[in-house]
């Protein structure tokens, strides 16, 4: 096949996978529509029902529905919006804050809910600030606020830490997601630009522009480790210094040089078999963006087409994709869908000449 057919052949692909999983997502078990938890967002669906739903997945949903505007009507991203702001305003009512994974099984156990993550509550506050920010449903104020106070706990002398236990008994265990490092320059260059909407308080505005300071410097060279985290760093970084562009760059490029036959990415640098479906999709719409602006360190055309052939594959006929498509029973994984679409939405668009990604969009 010519290239320029195997381009737009590559091209109508991703847009047609990206149609499946808007729809699955947007029609699908995704978000709960009815019950003590109408309106969250599953995190992993068994079948056609959620095991949980959590804030961090609702916020990148309400984020994704922000970055939909101009592909589907205002009444059916308003309901949906309105759904998971309702969910969340329930959830932090009186001073509350969810557990990390609210298990639709009551007798379901994980030791997320021994803590509160600064993460989880960044994604729900940009994703509601995006919703608002895109015309289409603005959020209660009371809600923001109480997201904001529990987000300024995690302020500890002008650091920030990743996780609080919940009780002075609990000892987490020793993951990324609970020591801190890089990746958090995602969430707290999310929480940043929420000063621009809503006044946040100095002590929070102070640590998240010190881990800016701390990990922007030397950020090509940053230990790969996890690529998931590695990448979450990469976005937090473009969005906080959009003209770094060149060390987000290389920084890809050294993820990329770990990239399969198949196109896909390892989890892990070293170590690792797993290929997880959003570290290909995250992959992806760096690449895109990076091309969309022209950065010289772009990755290359073959490359953006090989993650996207990879991405492609796991997406199957009914819009849904799982995390691990090796796994005995492979289920179809929420934010991975997210991602994916996004990623292949972007490329195609991209691919056509009518590029539409923006660096503020990324979910």
């Amino acid at each position: 096949m010519p290239f320029a057919d195997r381009v737009e052949s590559n091209a109508s692909a991703a847009r047609a996978a990206a149609g499946r999983l808007r729809h699955w997502l947007l029609h699908g078990p995704a978000q709960l529509s009815d019950g003590r938890h109408c309106g969250g967002v599953a995190g992993r669906v068994e079948g056609d029902r959620p095991v949980y739903v959590y804030a961090e997945i609702t916020g990148y949903f309400l984020h994704w529905l922000a970055d939909l505007a101009t592909h589907e009507t205002h009444e059916l991203l308003g309901e949906r919006a309105r759904r998971a702001i309702d969910w969340s305003t329930r959830q932090f009512a009186a001073g509350r804050v969810p557990p990390t994974r609210v298990y639709l099984d009551a007798t379901a156990n994980d030791w997320r809910n021994d803590a509160v993550f600064f993460f989880d509550l960044a994604m729900l506050l940009r994703g509601s600030i995006a919703i608002a920010e895109a015309g289409i449903e603005a959020p209660p104020p009371a809600l923001l606020g109480a997201v904001i106070a529990q987000l300024a706990q995690f302020a500890d002398h002008g650091v920030l830490r990743a996780s609080r236990p919940l009780g002075p008994d609990v000892a987490l265990p020793r993951r990324w997601s609970t020591l801190g490092g890089p990746f958090l320059l995602k969430a707290s260059s999310r929480v940043a630009l929420a000063q621009r909407f809503h006044e946040l308080p100095a002590p929070l505005r102070q640590a998240c522009a010190h881990e800016l300071a701390r990990w922007s410097p030397g950020a090509a060279n940053i230990p790969l480790d996890q690529l998931h985290p590695t990448l979450y760093f990469a976005e937090g970084l473009l969005l906080a210094r959009p003209q770094d562009l060149q060390p987000v760059g290389e920084l890809l490029a050294r993820c990329l040089a770990l990239q399969r036959a198949d196109g896909s990415l390892p989890e892990a640098d070293v170590g690792s078999p797993l290929a997880r479906s959003d570290i290909i999709a995250q992959a992806l719409r760096l690449g895109v963006l990076l091309r969309q602006e022209n950065a010289l360190s772009a990755p290359s055309d073959a490359q953006l087409d090989r993650l996207a052939t990879a991405l492609l594959a796991r997406v199957d006929h009914a819009g849904t994709i799982a995390f691990d498509i090796a796994a005995v029973s492979p289920q179809p994984n929420v934010w991975c869908a997210m991602f994916a679409e996004q990623a292949l939405r972007w490329f195609a668009d991209w691919r056509d000449g009518a590029p539409s990604g923006r660096i503020e969009a990324l979910v």
